[in-house]
């Protein structure tokens, strides 16, 4: 499998592992999925992945997504703190659903591509959404064999440091298609004139 995936407009390039999923690709019957799965010797990874620096987005949705991450008092960001930790209790029952037996730690990383977002700003956010990351498990008999489940909050740079790259998607095959695509657009059109002008 390939170990450089891309999300959005990013491109993650999973340097140190072999095998990496995509887990949000399939039918979940309902279920929210995280974006990424992998495993290592002694860990199982989670990788939610929140791009709210897109290019493509206006300065006012940069501004309504920046309110909402910072803002608790607003009905979106209580929306999204559940909905981040939904995401990663329906994938851990997922993977039980599928076998998996957790003898390992689990780590839930989700990733906020925002540079704004401070640092003080990261960890209030990292507090509120852990307060929804389950981290009780191994005392139901169903997934008794957890070890440990830690969550964090992360940025490109911190991202590193799990051995993931992360690197906007560069848009130059992208534009040179739709280039192509105009300047034939563009010939069909003069040619179409010409033959009317005859």
């Amino acid at each position: 499998m390939s170990k450089v995936l891309s999300e959005g407009n990013l491109r993650f390039d999973f340097i140190a592992y072999n095998t990496v999923e995509r887990f949000d690709d399939v039918t979940n019957h309902g279920m929210k999925a995280v974006d990424f799965v992998f495993e290592t010797n002694d860990c199982l990874y989670f990788i939610e992945v929140k791009d709210f620096q897109n290019p493509n987005a206006s300065l006012k949705r940069r501004k309504e997504d920046y309110d909402m991450l910072t803002k608790k008092e607003t009905k979106e960001h209580a929306e999204f703190i559940l909905g981040m930790g939904e995401k990663i209790k329906d994938s851990l029952l997922r993977k039980y659903a599928e076998g998996y037996t957790f003898e390992k730690r689990v780590v839930y990383l989700l990733f906020i591509n925002l540079d704004k977002l401070g640092a003080h700003e990261r960890g209030l956010l990292k507090v509120r959404i852990s307060g929804h990351v389950p981290t009780g498990l191994n005392n139901h008999k169903r997934f008794s064999t957890f070890t440990e489940i830690v969550f964090d909050l992360v940025n490109a740079n911190q991202l590193k440091q799990y051995g993931i790259d992360c690197k906007p998607v560069r848009n130059t095959d992208r534009e040179t298609a739709v280039e192509v695509a105009m300047q034939e657009a563009d010939r069909r059109y003069a040619d179409t004139f010409r033959r009317l002008a005859q």
